[in-house]
């Protein structure tokens, strides 16, 4: 089983990926869908769980590369994004 945590602050985007992601594998477990840069580096300040991260780039209270700036993620991140 995957864990995926899934970074998007636009809800429809957000549900569109997780269904994509359990149509192609129904093992795959989204451990939570986080909506902006705060609340990212608040997640990632303490222990959490993933195998890989879906990250759009433009969210709504900031670029997602500002999260690089205050927490280290080691999780490999694949960017989804119309930006």
């Amino acid at each position: 089983m995957k864990k995926v945590l899934i970074i998007e602050d636009e809800t429809a985007a957000a549900v569109n990926l997780r269904s994509m992601l359990v149509a192609i594998d129904e093992s795959i477990e989204i451990v939570a869908v986080l909506e902006s840069v705060e609340e990212s580096v608040e997640y990632f300040s303490h222990a959490y769980d993933a195998d890989v991260i879906f990250m759009d780039i433009h969210l709504a209270d900031g670029d997602s590369f500002r999260i690089f700036q205050s927490v280290d993620i080691a999780t490999p991140i694949i960017f989804t994004t119309a930006y």
